[in-house]
């Protein structure tokens, strides 16, 4: 006898419903495999895509859950398919995110390297953009510099057109937008973060002369802001690849920016030391050639003089400056006066002379000038003369 086939039970209309939902998620994961395969080739930003493939996936195991707990014979096997193939474009999605941001960062780190070396502040403004196009991998990039409150261009980057980046840049040093609380910048400065600017043209923190001027689609926006004071602002885009920034473009910009700050710093802080080792050196030059003219003094006067002078240095250090020529000059000088005297004659210059009476070179020059009027002496060498004399004088009559 022969058995007639089982009838196939007729699906529910909730079970029809079910599959025409399973066949709309796979159609969606098909769509998404083809997206991801343009997104490897970099016409897609991978942020998107991980958030479209992370909907997709929560809608599958959606279906799973109501095909398991709704249905007496659910498509499960199909339904599980099509989670495991969203799971599995999820992970390799996330893989080349993460290899792509490993990647722009140690373009970073290199584009940092090259301006480490720099010692002139102006090399590191023009090399700053320069790095994020060539090393970093940005189409254009501007440096803008924070001044009285408003946005100048400090400099402008354009791959493979610097006739381009020339007039761009003489556009920023035209326009000037002003921070004020209109501005995108004046957001990152309050948020101390960087920005995405995905519709420029249309967004209305953007200065619309600029990014008229520039045709910018979309930018990345840092600020630059060494120990939190903000010095100025970096913006960067991917104008000739067609593309638009994404997370990972804003990151790298933020991070190069904040390298960036630091180096600016540090060579700031370093050019402003070499002119003050230029200061000091021409300051100590000059004291040198005063000091010379003084010595030069000091040997100016007959010869006479001079022996007279010396001779009596040596019967002072001999014999004891007795208390009747101390008296005798004290007649004529003040005891500061006195002082300075006393120590011309040991052939202290008025540097030395001010050094060991803790008073100005100046002071010292003017009780110099008072002591040869008083002597009346030509110069220093007279006035030595006539004190040793008096001494010697002084030391005889004791």
């Amino acid at each position: 006898m022969s058995t007639a086939p089982p009838q196939k039970r007729p699906q529910t209309q909730r079970e029809v419903a079910l599959e025409e939902r399973a066949a709309r998620a796979l159609a969606r994961t098909e769509e998404l495999v083809e997206h991801f395969e343009r997104a490897a080739g970099g016409a897609s930003t991978l942020d998107q895509l991980e958030a479209q493939v992370s909907e997709a996936l929560a809608a599958t195991a959606t279906l799973i859950r109501i095909a398991a707990a709704q249905l007496e014979r659910p498509p499960i096997l199909e339904v599980c398919e099509v989670a495991l193939e969203l799971a599995a474009l999820h992970d390799e999605v996330r893989r080349l995110s993460t290899d792509r941001r490993l990647q722009a960062l140690s373009r970073v780190q290199e584009a940092l390297s090259h301006l480490r070396g720099l010692n002139d502040i102006g090399q590191m403004i023009n090399r700053s953009t320069e790095e994020l196009c060539r090393t970093v991998g940005f189409d254009r990039a501007v440096l803008f510099r924070e001044e009285n409150s408003e946005m100048v261009g400090g400099a402008v980057y354009v791959a493979g057109d610097p006739a381009w980046a020339e007039s761009l840049f003489e556009l920023t040093l035209r326009v000037r937008p002003r921070l004020d609380h209109s501005l995108i910048e004046t957001e990152m400065i309050r948020r101390r973060a960087p920005v995405i600017v995905a519709d420029a043209q249309n967004d209305p923190r953007t200065n619309k002369e600029l990014v008229q001027g520039f045709r910018t689609r979309s930018y990345v926006a840092a600020p630059v802001m060494p120990h939190g004071r903000v010095i100025g602002f970096l913006h960067a885009d991917h104008y000739f690849a067609g593309r638009d920034v994404d997370l990972i473009d804003r990151d790298a910009l933020w991070t190069f920016a904040e390298g960036f700050g630091y180096a600016f710093e540090r060579t700031t802080l370093r050019e402003r030391l070499w002119t003050q080792r230029s200061k000091m050196k021409n300051m100590m030059a000059a004291a040198a050639t005063a000091l010379d003219d003084t010595l030069a003094e000091v040997e100016l006067g007959t010869a006479e003089a001079e022996t007279e002078a010396a001779h009596s240095a040596a019967s002072m250090v001999a014999a004891s400056i007795t208390a009747t020529a101390d008296s005798r000059l004290a007649d004529l000088l003040t005891r500061r006066e006195l002082e300075v005297l006393r120590l011309m004659a040991d052939g202290l210059t008025n540097a030395h002379i001010a050094d060991q009476l803790v008073i100005s070179r100046a002071t010292v020059k003017s009780h110099v000038s008072q002591v040869l009027r008083k002597l009346r002496a030509a110069n220093r060498a007279e006035a030595v003369s006539r004190y040793m004399k008096l001494v010697n004088t002084g030391s005889r009559g004791a």
